[in-house]
């Protein structure tokens, strides 16, 4: 396998991990202690269910995963390097939105619907903030404004007051030199 093809996988991987886990998070329909425990008390189950298995049985288990490995390898032989790109790419993903799935609801510290309430709590804060934060600048720029207008009209007063000024002082002058 070339570095495109393990970089764009584990490209993949990574992004449904992500995708998987905030999903399993958002919606885990308890906390991730009450999972594990669950699960826990299911593989204890399939423990004992398994060792009273008799030998016959298991043979047919190990043609199972012998066919399983042998379906992969076909899988990944592939001729068309377009396709084997996209099916690593969408194995990349599911498989990481899986773990990540299984990772977020084994360590979900709230039930979905918690968390949902909480991001919407905390969505809805934000946005109070940002309005009240807005509304304090625009304030501040209508007084800045308000202010660089008296200043304005405060120099062009004095700019005209110099004219007349300097038009006074001019038709001294003339009146001086006439006489």
């Amino acid at each position: 396998m070339n570095y495109g093809i393990v970089a764009t996988y584990k490209t993949a991987l990574l992004v449904g991990t992500i995708v998987g886990g905030t999903l399993s998070l958002l919606f885990a329909p308890q906390r991730g202690e009450e999972t594990r425990r669950l699960l826990r008390d299911k593989v204890e189950f399939v423990q004992r269910v398994t060792h009273r298995c008799s030998a016959g049985q298991a043979g047919e288990y190990e043609d199972d995963e012998a066919h399983a490995r042998r379906l992969a390898a076909l899988h990944m032989k592939t001729k068309k390097e377009k396709q084997m790109h996209n099916k690593i790419l969408t194995m990349g993903f599911v498989t990481g939105a899986i773990v990540g799935g299984v990772l977020g609801l084994l360590y979900a510290p709230k039930a979905g619907t918690e968390t949902r309430e909480f991001l919407k709590s905390k969505a809805e804060y934000t946005r109070d903030e940002a309005r009240y934060l807005a509304g304090h600048a625009k304030e501040i720029a209508l007084e800045k404004a308000r202010r660089a207008r008296a200043a304005a009209a405060a120099a062009i007063r004095d700019a005209e007051a110099h004219e007349a000024e300097a038009r006074d002082a001019e038709a001294h002058d003339a009146e001086a030199h006439q006489a």
